[in-house]
Protein backbone atom coordinates (compact mmCIF):
# COMPACT_ATOMS: atom_id res chain seq x y z
CA UNK A 1 0.00 0.00 0.00
CA UNK A 2 2.69 2.46 0.99
CA UNK A 3 4.73 1.48 -2.06
CA UNK A 4 1.79 2.33 -4.33
CA UNK A 5 1.30 5.77 -2.77
CA UNK A 6 5.02 6.48 -3.00
CA UNK A 7 5.00 5.43 -6.63
CA UNK A 8 2.14 7.81 -7.54
CA UNK A 9 3.81 10.80 -5.90
CA UNK A 10 7.06 9.92 -7.59
CA UNK A 11 5.37 9.90 -10.99
CA UNK A 12 3.59 13.26 -10.40
CA UNK A 13 6.77 14.89 -9.16
CA UNK A 14 8.62 13.77 -12.24
CA UNK A 15 5.95 15.22 -14.53
CA UNK A 16 6.02 18.51 -12.62
CA UNK A 17 9.79 18.68 -13.02
CA UNK A 18 9.49 18.14 -16.74
CA UNK A 19 6.82 20.85 -17.10
CA UNK A 20 8.76 23.24 -14.86
CA UNK A 21 11.90 22.80 -16.96
CA UNK A 22 9.99 23.59 -20.15
CA UNK A 23 8.40 26.62 -18.47
CA UNK A 24 11.79 27.94 -17.48
CA UNK A 25 13.11 27.65 -21.02
CA UNK A 26 9.97 29.34 -22.35
CA UNK A 27 10.11 32.19 -19.84
CA UNK A 28 13.80 32.83 -20.48
CA UNK A 29 13.24 32.76 -24.24
CA UNK A 30 10.26 35.10 -24.16
CA UNK A 31 12.13 37.38 -21.75
CA UNK A 32 15.06 37.68 -24.15
CA UNK A 33 12.67 38.36 -27.05
CA UNK A 34 11.02 41.15 -25.04
CA UNK A 35 14.43 42.63 -24.25
CA UNK A 36 15.36 42.47 -27.94
CA UNK A 37 12.10 44.15 -28.90
CA UNK A 38 12.62 46.87 -26.28
CA UNK A 39 16.18 47.56 -27.46
CA UNK A 40 14.96 47.81 -31.04
CA UNK A 41 12.07 50.19 -30.43
CA UNK A 42 13.45 52.07 -27.42
CA UNK A 43 16.93 52.92 -28.68
CA UNK A 44 19.32 53.13 -25.69
CA UNK A 45 21.63 55.37 -27.73
CA UNK A 46 18.80 57.89 -28.08
CA UNK A 47 18.20 57.67 -24.33
CA UNK A 48 21.88 58.47 -23.74
CA UNK A 49 21.69 61.42 -26.14
CA UNK A 50 18.62 62.82 -24.39
CA UNK A 51 20.23 62.44 -20.98
CA UNK A 52 23.46 64.09 -22.06
CA UNK A 53 21.79 66.97 -23.91
CA UNK A 54 19.10 67.73 -21.37
CA UNK A 55 19.61 71.38 -20.43
CA UNK A 56 19.49 71.41 -16.66
CA UNK A 57 22.03 72.66 -14.19
CA UNK A 58 24.98 70.30 -14.06
CA UNK A 59 24.15 68.38 -17.25
CA UNK A 60 26.63 67.89 -20.07
CA UNK A 61 24.81 70.36 -22.35
CA UNK A 62 24.73 72.90 -19.53
CA UNK A 63 28.49 72.57 -19.02
CA UNK A 64 29.11 72.97 -22.75
CA UNK A 65 27.14 76.19 -22.68
CA UNK A 66 28.23 77.63 -19.33
CA UNK A 67 31.95 77.44 -20.01
CA UNK A 68 32.56 76.01 -23.46
CA UNK A 69 35.60 73.70 -23.48
CA UNK A 70 36.16 74.46 -27.14
CA UNK A 71 38.39 77.33 -28.18
CA UNK A 72 36.96 79.92 -30.53
CA UNK A 73 39.89 81.43 -32.39
CA UNK A 74 39.71 85.03 -33.57
CA UNK A 75 42.03 85.46 -36.54
CA UNK A 76 42.65 89.13 -37.28
CA UNK A 77 43.69 90.29 -40.77
CA UNK A 78 44.62 93.97 -41.18
CA UNK A 79 44.69 96.00 -44.40
CA UNK A 80 48.07 97.70 -44.44
CA UNK A 81 48.31 100.83 -46.62
CA UNK A 82 51.39 100.73 -48.84
CA UNK A 83 51.25 104.01 -50.84
CA UNK A 84 50.49 106.68 -48.23
CA UNK A 85 52.73 109.44 -49.57
CA UNK A 86 51.85 108.93 -53.21
CA UNK A 87 48.14 108.94 -52.42
CA UNK A 88 48.22 112.02 -50.19
CA UNK A 89 50.31 113.90 -52.74
CA UNK A 90 47.84 113.03 -55.48
CA UNK A 91 50.19 110.81 -57.46
CA UNK A 92 47.98 107.77 -56.96
CA UNK A 93 44.24 107.96 -57.35
CA UNK A 94 43.57 104.91 -55.18
CA UNK A 95 44.89 103.58 -51.96
CA UNK A 96 46.93 100.42 -52.22
CA UNK A 97 46.36 97.95 -49.39
CA UNK A 98 47.92 94.63 -48.53
CA UNK A 99 46.39 92.09 -46.20
CA UNK A 100 48.55 91.32 -43.16
CA UNK A 101 47.85 88.49 -40.76
CA UNK A 102 46.60 86.50 -39.12
CA UNK A 103 47.18 87.63 -35.57
CA UNK A 104 45.45 84.92 -33.62
CA UNK A 105 43.61 85.17 -30.33
CA UNK A 106 41.42 82.59 -28.66
CA UNK A 107 38.29 83.52 -26.80
CA UNK A 108 37.48 82.40 -23.28
CA UNK A 109 33.75 82.54 -22.60
CA UNK A 110 31.93 82.00 -19.34
CA UNK A 111 28.26 82.61 -18.70
CA UNK A 112 27.84 83.87 -15.15
CA UNK A 113 25.02 84.84 -12.76
CA UNK A 114 22.86 82.03 -14.11
CA UNK A 115 19.24 81.92 -12.97
CA UNK A 116 16.60 79.46 -14.18
CA UNK A 117 12.99 80.67 -14.36
CA UNK A 118 9.68 78.84 -14.17
CA UNK A 119 8.74 79.92 -17.72
CA UNK A 120 11.50 77.72 -19.20
CA UNK A 121 14.05 80.47 -19.62
CA UNK A 122 17.45 81.15 -18.11
CA UNK A 123 19.07 84.52 -17.43
CA UNK A 124 22.83 85.01 -17.48
CA UNK A 125 25.66 87.50 -18.03
CA UNK A 126 28.28 86.47 -20.63
CA UNK A 127 31.94 87.29 -19.90
CA UNK A 128 34.49 87.15 -22.73
CA UNK A 129 38.25 87.44 -22.67
CA UNK A 130 40.82 87.10 -25.46
CA UNK A 131 44.24 85.45 -25.17
CA UNK A 132 46.98 85.90 -27.76
CA UNK A 133 48.49 82.81 -29.43
CA UNK A 134 51.90 83.64 -30.87
CA UNK A 135 52.44 80.15 -32.31
CA UNK A 136 49.50 80.54 -34.69
CA UNK A 137 50.18 84.18 -35.58
CA UNK A 138 52.15 85.60 -38.46
CA UNK A 139 54.25 87.74 -36.13
CA UNK A 140 54.53 89.54 -32.82
CA UNK A 141 51.92 92.31 -32.52
CA UNK A 142 54.19 94.20 -30.14
CA UNK A 143 56.88 94.68 -32.76
CA UNK A 144 55.08 94.39 -36.11
CA UNK A 145 54.10 97.76 -37.47
CA UNK A 146 51.31 98.69 -39.86
CA UNK A 147 50.07 101.76 -41.71
CA UNK A 148 46.33 102.29 -41.27
CA UNK A 149 43.68 105.02 -41.59
CA UNK A 150 43.18 107.28 -38.59
CA UNK A 151 39.71 106.08 -37.58
CA UNK A 152 39.01 108.78 -34.95
CA UNK A 153 39.96 111.64 -37.32
CA UNK A 154 38.15 110.35 -40.41
CA UNK A 155 35.26 109.03 -38.31
CA UNK A 156 34.64 112.29 -36.45
CA UNK A 157 34.92 114.19 -39.72
CA UNK A 158 32.23 112.06 -41.35
CA UNK A 159 30.03 112.20 -38.27
CA UNK A 160 30.12 116.02 -38.20
CA UNK A 161 29.55 116.54 -41.91
CA UNK A 162 25.94 117.69 -41.43
CA UNK A 163 26.72 119.84 -38.40
CA UNK A 164 26.74 123.65 -38.66
CA UNK A 165 29.68 125.21 -40.43
CA UNK A 166 30.94 126.73 -37.17
CA UNK A 167 31.29 123.28 -35.59
CA UNK A 168 33.21 121.95 -38.58
CA UNK A 169 35.53 124.97 -38.67
CA UNK A 170 36.35 124.56 -34.97
CA UNK A 171 36.96 120.86 -35.45
CA UNK A 172 39.27 121.53 -38.41
CA UNK A 173 41.22 124.03 -36.26
CA UNK A 174 41.69 121.38 -33.57
CA UNK A 175 42.91 118.89 -36.15
CA UNK A 176 45.45 121.36 -37.49
CA UNK A 177 46.54 122.44 -34.02
CA UNK A 178 47.13 118.85 -32.86
CA UNK A 179 48.63 117.91 -36.21
CA UNK A 180 46.42 114.85 -36.54
CA UNK A 181 47.28 112.81 -39.62
CA UNK A 182 44.72 110.84 -41.67
CA UNK A 183 47.10 107.85 -41.87
CA UNK A 184 48.97 106.44 -38.84
CA UNK A 185 51.96 104.19 -38.36
CA UNK A 186 51.28 101.98 -35.33
CA UNK A 187 52.21 98.65 -33.90
CA UNK A 188 49.62 95.92 -34.37
CA UNK A 189 49.06 95.81 -30.63
CA UNK A 190 48.46 99.56 -30.44
CA UNK A 191 46.02 99.46 -33.32
CA UNK A 192 44.04 96.57 -31.87
CA UNK A 193 44.16 97.29 -28.14
CA UNK A 194 44.65 101.00 -27.78
CA UNK A 195 46.91 103.98 -28.36
CA UNK A 196 46.73 107.54 -27.15
CA UNK A 197 44.97 109.80 -29.61
CA UNK A 198 44.68 113.50 -28.92
CA UNK A 199 41.24 113.84 -30.48
CA UNK A 200 39.90 110.89 -28.49
CA UNK A 201 41.41 112.21 -25.28
CA UNK A 202 39.88 115.63 -25.86
CA UNK A 203 36.48 114.16 -26.68
CA UNK A 204 36.50 111.97 -23.54
CA UNK A 205 37.23 115.01 -21.36
CA UNK A 206 34.62 117.27 -23.03
CA UNK A 207 31.92 114.66 -23.62
CA UNK A 208 32.60 111.84 -21.11
CA UNK A 209 29.09 110.40 -21.44
CA UNK A 210 29.62 109.91 -25.17
CA UNK A 211 33.31 108.94 -25.35
CA UNK A 212 34.02 107.03 -22.15
CA UNK A 213 37.57 105.96 -23.04
CA UNK A 214 40.83 107.85 -23.46
CA UNK A 215 42.63 105.35 -25.68
CA UNK A 216 41.36 103.98 -28.94
CA UNK A 217 41.89 100.35 -29.99
CA UNK A 218 39.86 98.60 -32.63
CA UNK A 219 39.31 95.23 -30.92
CA UNK A 220 39.19 96.93 -27.55
CA UNK A 221 36.12 98.88 -28.69
CA UNK A 222 34.51 96.04 -30.65
CA UNK A 223 34.80 93.45 -27.90
CA UNK A 224 34.11 95.76 -24.99
CA UNK A 225 30.55 94.54 -24.72
CA UNK A 226 30.11 95.69 -21.14
CA UNK A 227 27.69 93.95 -18.78
CA UNK A 228 24.72 92.53 -20.64
CA UNK A 229 21.89 90.50 -19.15
CA UNK A 230 20.63 87.88 -21.59
CA UNK A 231 17.50 85.74 -21.22
CA UNK A 232 17.42 82.56 -23.28
CA UNK A 233 14.70 79.96 -23.88
CA UNK A 234 15.70 76.46 -22.78
CA UNK A 235 14.32 73.18 -24.16
CA UNK A 236 11.45 71.54 -22.29
CA UNK A 237 8.26 69.66 -23.03
CA UNK A 238 6.24 72.81 -22.37
CA UNK A 239 8.45 75.10 -24.42
CA UNK A 240 6.67 76.81 -27.29
CA UNK A 241 9.66 78.88 -28.38
CA UNK A 242 12.64 77.55 -30.26
CA UNK A 243 15.23 76.33 -27.73
CA UNK A 244 18.43 78.32 -27.19
CA UNK A 245 17.01 81.49 -28.71
CA UNK A 246 17.41 84.87 -27.04
CA UNK A 247 14.15 85.86 -25.39
CA UNK A 248 15.39 89.33 -24.53
CA UNK A 249 18.64 91.27 -24.35
CA UNK A 250 19.04 93.64 -21.42
CA UNK A 251 15.36 93.27 -20.68
CA UNK A 252 13.98 93.77 -24.19
CA UNK A 253 13.45 91.69 -27.34
CA UNK A 254 13.98 94.89 -29.32
CA UNK A 255 17.41 96.09 -30.38
CA UNK A 256 17.03 99.72 -29.42
CA UNK A 257 19.58 100.97 -31.95
CA UNK A 258 17.32 99.74 -34.76
CA UNK A 259 13.93 100.53 -33.26
CA UNK A 260 11.49 102.62 -35.23
CA UNK A 261 11.74 106.21 -34.01
CA UNK A 262 7.97 106.62 -34.23
CA UNK A 263 7.25 103.32 -32.48
CA UNK A 264 10.30 102.59 -30.31
CA UNK A 265 8.59 99.79 -28.39
CA UNK A 266 7.33 97.90 -31.42
CA UNK A 267 9.08 94.80 -32.78
CA UNK A 268 10.42 95.05 -36.31
CA UNK A 269 12.50 92.92 -38.63
CA UNK A 270 15.67 94.21 -36.99
CA UNK A 271 14.65 92.92 -33.56
CA UNK A 272 16.09 89.74 -32.08
CA UNK A 273 13.39 87.59 -33.69
CA UNK A 274 14.35 84.19 -32.26
CA UNK A 275 18.07 84.71 -32.78
CA UNK A 276 20.71 82.79 -30.84
CA UNK A 277 24.36 83.08 -29.89
CA UNK A 278 25.22 79.99 -31.90
CA UNK A 279 26.65 77.95 -29.02
CA UNK A 280 23.90 75.32 -29.12
CA UNK A 281 21.10 74.58 -31.57
CA UNK A 282 17.86 72.63 -31.14
CA UNK A 283 17.97 68.87 -31.64
CA UNK A 284 16.55 67.12 -34.69
CA UNK A 285 17.15 69.94 -37.16
CA UNK A 286 15.37 70.01 -40.48
CA UNK A 287 16.58 71.59 -43.68
CA UNK A 288 13.91 74.28 -43.66
CA UNK A 289 15.16 75.73 -40.35
CA UNK A 290 17.28 78.91 -40.44
CA UNK A 291 19.00 80.56 -37.49
CA UNK A 292 19.64 84.26 -36.96
CA UNK A 293 22.88 84.73 -35.00
CA UNK A 294 23.32 87.70 -32.70
CA UNK A 295 26.47 89.06 -31.17
CA UNK A 296 26.72 92.54 -29.79
CA UNK A 297 29.99 93.21 -31.60
CA UNK A 298 28.18 92.76 -34.92
CA UNK A 299 25.42 95.12 -33.78
CA UNK A 300 22.76 93.14 -35.64
CA UNK A 301 21.45 89.65 -36.32
CA UNK A 302 22.94 87.64 -39.16
CA UNK A 303 20.78 84.84 -40.59
CA UNK A 304 22.40 81.44 -41.06
CA UNK A 305 20.64 79.63 -43.91
CA UNK A 306 20.79 75.92 -44.70
CA UNK A 307 22.98 75.35 -47.73
CA UNK A 308 23.82 71.66 -48.09
CA UNK A 309 24.56 68.38 -46.35
CA UNK A 310 28.11 67.20 -46.00
CA UNK A 311 29.92 64.22 -44.50
CA UNK A 312 32.41 64.56 -41.71
CA UNK A 313 35.65 62.55 -41.44
CA UNK A 314 36.36 59.69 -39.03
CA UNK A 315 33.02 57.99 -39.59
CA UNK A 316 30.86 60.73 -38.12
CA UNK A 317 27.40 61.19 -39.58
CA UNK A 318 26.41 63.87 -42.05
CA UNK A 319 26.23 67.48 -40.96
CA UNK A 320 24.15 70.40 -42.15
CA UNK A 321 26.13 73.29 -43.60
CA UNK A 322 24.70 76.72 -42.85
CA UNK A 323 25.97 79.85 -44.56
CA UNK A 324 25.47 83.58 -44.62
CA UNK A 325 24.06 84.21 -48.06
CA UNK A 326 26.19 86.52 -50.25
CA UNK A 327 23.42 89.14 -50.24
CA UNK A 328 22.87 89.06 -46.47
CA UNK A 329 24.13 92.67 -46.13
CA UNK A 330 22.22 94.08 -49.10
CA UNK A 331 20.00 97.02 -48.24
CA UNK A 332 17.74 96.10 -51.13
CA UNK A 333 16.35 93.20 -49.06
CA UNK A 334 13.14 93.97 -47.19
CA UNK A 335 14.59 92.50 -44.00
CA UNK A 336 17.50 94.96 -44.13
CA UNK A 337 15.76 98.27 -44.72
CA UNK A 338 15.56 98.87 -40.98
CA UNK A 339 19.38 98.86 -40.87
CA UNK A 340 19.63 101.82 -43.22
CA UNK A 341 20.95 105.06 -41.69
CA UNK A 342 18.74 108.14 -41.80
CA UNK A 343 20.65 109.73 -44.65
CA UNK A 344 20.19 106.75 -46.93
CA UNK A 345 21.04 103.11 -47.35
CA UNK A 346 24.58 101.96 -47.99
CA UNK A 347 25.64 100.15 -51.19
CA UNK A 348 24.90 96.45 -51.44
CA UNK A 349 27.32 94.39 -49.41
CA UNK A 350 27.54 96.89 -46.55
CA UNK A 351 25.53 97.07 -43.34
CA UNK A 352 25.65 100.12 -41.10
CA UNK A 353 26.64 99.52 -37.44
CA UNK A 354 27.35 103.11 -36.45
CA UNK A 355 24.64 103.20 -33.70
CA UNK A 356 26.73 100.68 -31.74
CA UNK A 357 30.00 102.59 -32.18
CA UNK A 358 29.45 106.18 -31.05
CA UNK A 359 27.75 107.06 -34.35
CA UNK A 360 31.07 106.90 -36.16
CA UNK A 361 30.15 105.74 -39.71
CA UNK A 362 31.43 102.17 -39.73
CA UNK A 363 29.90 99.24 -41.56
CA UNK A 364 30.34 95.47 -41.75
CA UNK A 365 30.69 93.36 -44.86
CA UNK A 366 32.21 90.09 -45.94
CA UNK A 367 36.01 90.06 -46.33
CA UNK A 368 37.24 91.86 -49.42
CA UNK A 369 33.63 92.97 -50.07
CA UNK A 370 32.70 89.47 -51.21
CA UNK A 371 29.11 89.51 -52.50
CA UNK A 372 29.00 93.32 -52.46
CA UNK A 373 28.75 96.10 -55.00
CA UNK A 374 31.64 95.85 -57.52
CA UNK A 375 32.31 99.58 -57.01
CA UNK A 376 33.50 98.79 -53.47
CA UNK A 377 36.21 96.54 -54.89
CA UNK A 378 37.24 99.11 -57.50
CA UNK A 379 37.71 101.95 -55.01
CA UNK A 380 40.81 100.40 -53.43
CA UNK A 381 43.66 98.43 -54.94
CA UNK A 382 44.52 95.10 -53.35
CA UNK A 383 40.98 93.83 -52.80
CA UNK A 384 40.33 90.34 -54.17
CA UNK A 385 37.07 88.71 -53.08
CA UNK A 386 37.06 84.92 -53.16
CA UNK A 387 34.10 82.74 -52.25
CA UNK A 388 36.13 79.84 -50.84
CA UNK A 389 38.25 82.12 -48.67
CA UNK A 390 35.69 84.68 -47.60
CA UNK A 391 32.32 82.96 -47.19
CA UNK A 392 31.04 81.96 -43.75
CA UNK A 393 30.09 78.34 -43.03
CA UNK A 394 28.85 76.65 -39.87
CA UNK A 395 28.57 72.84 -39.73
CA UNK A 396 25.94 71.56 -37.27
CA UNK A 397 25.22 67.94 -36.40
CA UNK A 398 21.44 67.90 -36.99
CA UNK A 399 20.55 65.13 -34.53
CA UNK A 400 22.43 66.65 -31.58
CA UNK A 401 22.24 70.35 -32.50
CA UNK A 402 25.94 70.82 -31.72
CA UNK A 403 28.15 72.92 -34.04
CA UNK A 404 31.14 70.82 -35.11
CA UNK A 405 32.85 73.42 -37.25
CA UNK A 406 32.57 77.23 -37.24
CA UNK A 407 33.97 79.64 -39.80
CA UNK A 408 32.45 83.12 -39.55
CA UNK A 409 34.15 85.95 -41.40
CA UNK A 410 33.27 89.61 -40.97
CA UNK A 411 35.04 92.74 -42.22
CA UNK A 412 35.00 96.18 -40.59
CA UNK A 413 34.96 99.22 -42.87
CA UNK A 414 35.08 102.97 -42.38
CA UNK A 415 32.61 105.00 -44.44
CA UNK A 416 34.10 108.43 -45.16
CA UNK A 417 31.38 110.90 -46.06
CA UNK A 418 32.07 114.04 -48.11
CA UNK A 419 33.18 117.05 -46.09
CA UNK A 420 34.02 120.59 -47.10
CA UNK A 421 35.75 121.95 -44.01
CA UNK A 422 38.30 119.42 -42.78
CA UNK A 423 41.11 119.75 -45.27
CA UNK A 424 43.14 116.73 -44.13
CA UNK A 425 40.21 114.42 -44.79
CA UNK A 426 39.19 115.63 -48.23
CA UNK A 427 41.35 113.11 -50.07
CA UNK A 428 39.19 110.34 -48.53
CA UNK A 429 35.79 111.82 -49.38
CA UNK A 430 33.34 109.19 -50.59
CA UNK A 431 35.66 106.25 -49.92
CA UNK A 432 34.80 103.04 -48.13
CA UNK A 433 38.03 102.03 -46.44
CA UNK A 434 38.58 98.40 -45.47
CA UNK A 435 40.13 98.35 -42.01
CA UNK A 436 40.41 94.70 -41.01
CA UNK A 437 38.48 91.45 -41.07
CA UNK A 438 37.94 88.78 -38.44
CA UNK A 439 37.75 85.05 -38.88
CA UNK A 440 35.98 83.37 -35.95
CA UNK A 441 36.96 79.73 -36.11
CA UNK A 442 36.53 76.50 -34.16
CA UNK A 443 39.52 74.35 -35.09
CA UNK A 444 38.84 71.27 -32.99
CA UNK A 445 36.40 69.71 -30.57
CA UNK A 446 37.11 68.78 -26.95
CA UNK A 447 37.82 65.14 -26.13
CA UNK A 448 34.58 64.77 -24.17
CA UNK A 449 32.51 65.89 -27.16
CA UNK A 450 34.48 63.65 -29.52
CA UNK A 451 33.83 60.74 -27.17
CA UNK A 452 30.10 61.49 -27.13
CA UNK A 453 29.99 61.68 -30.92
CA UNK A 454 31.97 58.44 -31.25
CA UNK A 455 29.66 56.66 -28.80
CA UNK A 456 26.46 57.96 -30.39
CA UNK A 457 27.34 57.39 -34.03
CA UNK A 458 30.11 54.79 -34.22
CA UNK A 459 30.01 52.41 -31.27
CA UNK A 460 26.46 52.75 -29.99
CA UNK A 461 24.43 51.79 -33.08
CA UNK A 462 26.66 48.79 -33.89
CA UNK A 463 26.59 47.58 -30.29
CA UNK A 464 22.81 47.92 -30.05
CA UNK A 465 22.29 45.99 -33.30
CA UNK A 466 24.59 43.23 -32.10
CA UNK A 467 22.83 42.96 -28.74
CA UNK A 468 19.39 42.97 -30.40
CA UNK A 469 20.42 40.21 -32.81
CA UNK A 470 22.05 38.12 -30.09
CA UNK A 471 19.16 38.37 -27.61
CA UNK A 472 16.62 37.65 -30.35
CA UNK A 473 18.56 34.60 -31.56
CA UNK A 474 19.00 33.16 -28.07
CA UNK A 475 15.37 33.92 -27.25
CA UNK A 476 14.06 32.11 -30.32
CA UNK A 477 16.40 29.20 -29.62
CA UNK A 478 15.18 28.79 -26.04
CA UNK A 479 11.51 29.05 -27.03
CA UNK A 480 12.06 26.50 -29.79
CA UNK A 481 13.87 24.20 -27.38
CA UNK A 482 11.01 24.43 -24.90
CA UNK A 483 8.47 23.64 -27.65
CA UNK A 484 10.52 20.67 -28.79
CA UNK A 485 10.89 19.29 -25.27
CA UNK A 486 7.19 19.77 -24.61
CA UNK A 487 6.26 17.94 -27.81
CA UNK A 488 8.61 15.08 -27.01
CA UNK A 489 7.16 14.74 -23.50
CA UNK A 490 3.65 14.72 -24.87
CA UNK A 491 4.56 12.02 -27.37
CA UNK A 492 6.09 9.83 -24.69
CA UNK A 493 3.06 10.20 -22.48
CA UNK A 494 0.85 9.06 -25.35
CA UNK A 495 3.00 5.90 -26.05
CA UNK A 496 4.02 4.37 -22.69
CA UNK A 497 5.08 0.73 -21.98
CA UNK A 498 1.99 -1.57 -22.04
CA UNK A 499 -0.35 1.37 -22.16
CA UNK A 500 0.37 3.73 -19.31
CA UNK A 501 3.16 3.50 -16.82
CA UNK A 502 1.17 3.94 -13.71
CA UNK A 503 -1.65 1.76 -15.02
CA UNK A 504 0.68 -1.09 -15.88
CA UNK A 505 2.28 -1.01 -12.52
CA UNK A 506 -1.05 -0.94 -10.81
CA UNK A 507 -2.20 -3.88 -13.00
CA UNK A 508 0.97 -5.74 -12.28
CA UNK A 509 0.60 -5.00 -8.62
CA UNK A 510 -3.05 -5.95 -8.43
CA UNK A 511 -3.01 -8.95 -10.74
CA UNK A 512 0.40 -10.54 -10.87
CA UNK A 513 2.28 -9.31 -7.84
CA UNK A 514 1.95 -9.57 -4.20
CA UNK A 515 3.58 -7.48 -1.56
CA UNK A 516 7.08 -8.59 -0.83
CA UNK A 517 7.03 -7.20 2.63
CA UNK A 518 7.66 -10.74 3.83
CA UNK A 519 10.66 -12.84 3.09
CA UNK A 520 12.06 -11.94 -0.30
CA UNK A 521 15.30 -13.72 -0.17
CA UNK A 522 14.42 -16.90 -2.12
CA UNK A 523 14.54 -17.01 -5.86
CA UNK A 524 11.65 -19.49 -6.06
CA UNK A 525 9.40 -17.25 -3.98
CA UNK A 526 10.03 -14.29 -6.25
CA UNK A 527 8.60 -15.98 -9.23
CA UNK A 528 5.70 -17.88 -7.84
CA UNK A 529 2.20 -16.99 -8.80
CA UNK A 530 -0.63 -16.45 -6.39
CA UNK A 531 -1.31 -20.17 -6.21
CA UNK A 532 2.25 -20.90 -5.19
CA UNK A 533 3.17 -22.60 -8.46
CA UNK A 534 5.79 -21.67 -11.00
CA UNK A 535 5.22 -19.54 -14.02
CA UNK A 536 3.45 -21.01 -16.93
CA UNK A 537 5.31 -21.57 -20.17
CA UNK A 538 5.45 -18.43 -22.39
CA UNK A 539 4.23 -16.08 -19.66
CA UNK A 540 5.91 -12.70 -18.93
CA UNK A 541 6.52 -12.42 -15.27
CA UNK A 542 7.05 -8.90 -13.96
CA UNK A 543 8.80 -8.51 -10.68
CA UNK A 544 7.13 -5.78 -8.70
CA UNK A 545 9.54 -2.89 -8.14
CA UNK A 546 9.89 0.84 -8.88
CA UNK A 547 11.93 2.01 -11.84
CA UNK A 548 13.56 5.41 -11.57
CA UNK A 549 11.77 8.48 -12.88
CA UNK A 550 14.11 8.81 -15.81
CA UNK A 551 12.83 5.54 -17.29
CA UNK A 552 9.19 5.60 -16.31
CA UNK A 553 8.10 6.39 -19.84
CA UNK A 554 10.48 4.01 -21.62
CA UNK A 555 9.86 0.48 -22.95
CA UNK A 556 12.13 -1.87 -21.07
CA UNK A 557 13.56 -5.03 -22.69
CA UNK A 558 15.02 -7.88 -20.70
CA UNK A 559 18.69 -7.48 -20.14
CA UNK A 560 19.12 -11.25 -19.64
CA UNK A 561 16.91 -14.12 -20.74
CA UNK A 562 16.43 -16.18 -17.66
CA UNK A 563 14.90 -19.62 -18.06
CA UNK A 564 12.56 -20.47 -15.29
CA UNK A 565 12.70 -24.14 -14.47
CA UNK A 566 9.82 -26.01 -16.04
CA UNK A 567 8.87 -22.96 -18.11
CA UNK A 568 9.93 -20.83 -21.08
CA UNK A 569 8.96 -17.59 -19.36
CA UNK A 570 11.17 -14.41 -19.29
CA UNK A 571 11.55 -12.67 -15.99
CA UNK A 572 12.11 -8.86 -15.87
CA UNK A 573 12.93 -7.21 -12.61
CA UNK A 574 12.55 -3.39 -12.42
CA UNK A 575 15.10 -2.35 -9.87
CA UNK A 576 14.32 1.05 -8.38
CA UNK A 577 17.90 1.49 -7.21
CA UNK A 578 19.29 1.60 -10.80
CA UNK A 579 18.63 3.68 -13.88
CA UNK A 580 17.74 0.61 -15.93
CA UNK A 581 15.53 -2.46 -15.84
CA UNK A 582 17.58 -5.35 -14.61
CA UNK A 583 16.64 -8.69 -16.20
CA UNK A 584 16.73 -11.65 -13.97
Amino acid sequence: MFQSIFFVFHILGTVDKLNLGNARYSLCGFGLLIISYALFFFDPVEIIKSAKLKFVEGSYAFQLWQKPPVKVYVNVYIFNVTNVDRFLEGEDEKLDVKEVGPYVYWEELENTNITFHSNDTVTYIPRRKLHFDLSLSVGDPETDRIVVPNIPLLGFTSMLRNSPMFVNVVFNSLVEYQDSQPILNLSVNEFLWGYEDKLVKMASSVLPTWINFSKFGLLDRMLDEGTNVVTMAVPSERQTRRPYTIDNFNGSPILRQWANADEPNEMNKCSLNASSEGLLFPRHLTKDMNFPIYRKAFCRTLPLTYNSTSKMPAGYPSVYLYKFLPNVFNSSLDDNTCYCPRDGCLPNGLSDISPCYYNIPVAVSFPHFYGGDPALVDNVNGIAPNMEKHQSVVAVQPDLGIPLSVNIKIQLNLIVKATRYVSRAKKFNGLTLPICWLHLEVKGLPSSLNALLYLCFNVGPVLVKAVVALTAAVGFFMVGLAIKRFGRDQQKQQHPVNGSVAGDHEIGRGRDCEDDDDDDSGRGDDYEDDDGGGAESGELIVKCGLATGRYLDKSYLPLHHVTVPGSSSVVVDYDHSQDYARGR
